[in-house]
């Protein structure tokens, strides 16, 4: 770990950045050509870093027509100009989702290629995607709360799979993903936390909140873990990983059960990124997130219990 590395934060909180608590992804070039071993890998640390597999050409038309429509939204300062990608000040970070559609460049590095053959080398077979894309356009400021995606999308298969990739160089400045390996099989999630539903209402309690030691909302609430990663690296006693800096073509794959949040952006870039989930064909998917409209959460993702 480079001794010049400097403080990194997460919602406000500094990293504990010793060694027990904080490193670098373990990349998994190394057996990519074997899916055995890459399976072996995934359910070992419950992520796969990919550094450099898929298209950067591509990879940067998608990212220069994402800042094109940015800056017709009023969101990059133009005075910097539009490739800087310098946030105006008075952005507060709205979501951007629906630009996935209208650039042709992204679907195609989601939907075709690389994408898919490691997909399909992964899980055996045809995969499909989740048709909900997460387009995730950040300003300065706090980085995402840590969660599992268990709690948001688990009314279909659980062989479901998140492929975050960069759409730009992403420095630690920046606010990159961070993701907690081994995560995915503590005992202790398993048993309540990743049992949750944020759209579950308790219509008998509609105020009640389930119990757990790590504090989270739900299932009336956001899902998030927590508001203190520092705190939750210390209740798990697993570190936190990142790369010193993600580029374009890289994607970071990881368990619907794994742990993961992002560092703050403490830069004056918007930071462009991209998630997209993905799980065999033949399996049930989560009707939250499929058809030409995806209701995702809200009223009419609401699943009404006597609890």
């Amino acid at each position: 770990m480079p001794s010049s590395l400097p403080d990194l934060y997460s919602l406000g909180h500094r990293l504990d950045l010793s060694p027990s608590a904080f490193g670098w992804l373990r990349a998994s070039n190394d057996v990519l050509d074997q899916p055995e071993a890459l399976r072996a890998r995934l359910d070992e640390d419950g992520y796969l870093f990919l550094p450099g597999v898929l298209d950067a050409d591509l990879v940067g038309q998608a990212r220069d027509r994402l800042l094109e429509r940015l800056e017709t939204e009023g969101v990059l300062d133009i005075e910097a100009g539009r490739d800087a990608g310098i946030a105006k000040t008075s952005w507060n970070g709205k979501g951007f989702h629906q630009l996935f559609k209208e650039n042709e460049p992204l679907q195609r590095l989601q939907n075709t290629g690389r994408m898919i053959e490691l997909y399909e080398n992964l899980l055996e077979g045809p995969v499909r995607r989740l048709d909900f894309a997460w387009m995730r356009v950040m300003g300065p400021g706090p980085g995402t709360a840590p969660h599992a995606d268990t709690v948001y999308m688990n009314r279909g298969t659980h062989r479901l799979f998140t492929s975050w990739t960069p759409l730009m160089e992403i420095p630690l400045d920046v606010g990159g993903l961070i993701v907690m390996p081994g995560s995915h099989r503590l005992e202790r999630l398993a048993k309540s936390y990743f049992q949750e539903d944020v759209d579950k209402v308790c219509t008998n309690h509609p105020a009640r909140r389930p119990r757990g030691e790590h504090g989270w909302v739900g299932p009336v609430g956001d899902g998030k873990l927590t508001k203190n990663p520092v705190a939750l690296q210390r209740g798990l006693k697993l570190p936190w990983l990142t790369a010193e800096t993600y580029r374009p073509g890289d994607v970071v794959i990881f368990h619907i059960y794994t742990v993961h949040g992002s560092l703050d952006n403490r830069s004056a870039r918007v930071r462009l990124s991209m998630d997209t989930r993905f799980q065999r064909a033949e399996d049930p998917a989560d009707e939250r997130w499929i058809g030409e409209n995806p209701v995702g959460h809200g009223p009419g993702a609401k699943r009404h219990l006597i609890c």
